[in-house]
């Protein structure tokens, strides 16, 4: 069989071709230091990559997720324990009126302390966060979690009972608020209980030793405790879901370093094996071109 120089060029512009494209994808990895640059590299390593790289990129989100639902708890905590302070305020307003050596003026006075107080609990429990959206409406955010109708004089829940859930791990939707509904019931009988009791401490006509004002005053106590327990335990609970979120957060931080560590592994580059490769490619090159000039360089009267 005759081989014309036509295919003798053509095989070697094939080899170089070759040679001179793997030695340009070498040199392409060992700049980006991936071993990966195109999927038909390794097609199977590829998928696994891609797998892992969505996974990476829900654990991004978990962890910002977990970032605003740890800094919205303790928005709540600071705010319920504002409010608790001065629950246990009212508390000791309502120890001294049950003293029974108060006079009618000595309980209007703790009357116009106890007022303030009720207006600090009111305005606390529609407090808002740096966003505008009030902290305890549930998911009626843009609505006040307490209304005062001062027709009726009276309080109740405008929010629901209802949990913003965030996704902060796989599988796993964590509750970022609690409600006042939950706290103070949806009659909010121990802010509306205070009210009753202020208006009856403020009467000018008012008895001091009627017995039925030192009953109203320990009704109001007990519905005080009542309430203020709720929200010591609603504390507690948040106080546990940021322990949940620290663990939770641990728990991504070990898989992305799991996902990162098999990453390299598929897709990092051997600097050792490429730099052989790299050596042998521009050899078999100069072999080629070398032997290319040479043939190029023969003819019928170079053999005579």
């Amino acid at each position: 069989m005759r081989i014309t120089n036509a295919q003798i060029t053509a095989t070697m512009h094939n080899s170089m071709n070759g040679n001179s494209a793997q030695l340009g994808k070498i040199m392409q990895q060992l700049a980006t230091n991936k071993r990966l640059l195109l999927p038909s590299d390794d097609p199977i390593a590829s998928i696994r990559v891609m797998r892992v790289q969505r996974e990476e990129a829900s654990l991004a989100q978990y962890r910002k997720n977990i970032d605003n639902v740890s800094g919205s708890l303790s928005t709540q905590e600071a705010n319920l324990t504002s409010i608790s302070d001065a629950m246990l305020n009212v508390r000791d307003r309502l120890l001294w009126a049950a003293n029974g050596s108060n006079t009618s003026e000595d309980l209007a006075a703790i009357a116009g302390e106890l007022e303030n107080l009720e207006k600090t609990l009111f305005s606390a429990t529609n407090v808002r966060d740096e966003e505008g959206r009030y902290l305890f409406s549930g998911t009626l955010s843009d609505t006040p979690a307490v209304n005062y109708d001062a027709a009726t004089e009276t309080y109740t829940v405008t929010g629901n009972d209802k949990s913003r859930e965030a996704a902060v791990a796989n599988g796993v939707l964590l509750a970022e608020n609690v409600t006042a509904y939950s706290i103070f019931g949806a009659g909010m009988d121990m802010l509306n209980e205070l009210h009753s009791l202020v208006a009856t401490l403020k009467d000018p006509l008012l008895d001091a030793s009627n017995p039925a004002v030192r009953a109203q005053i320990e009704t109001t106590i007990n519905q005080l405790d009542g309430t203020h327990n709720k929200l010591l335990a609603t504390v507690t609970e948040l106080g546990g879901r940021q322990n949940t979120l620290t663990l939770l957060s641990d728990s991504n931080d070990e898989v992305s370093l799991v996902n990162q560590k098999i990453e390299g592994e598929l897709s990092n580059l051997d600097y050792a094996g490429a730099t052989i490769d790299l050596n042998n490619y521009q050899l078999a090159l100069q072999a080629t071109q070398k032997t290319y000039l040479k043939i190029n360089q023969l003819s019928l009267f170079s053999l005579l």
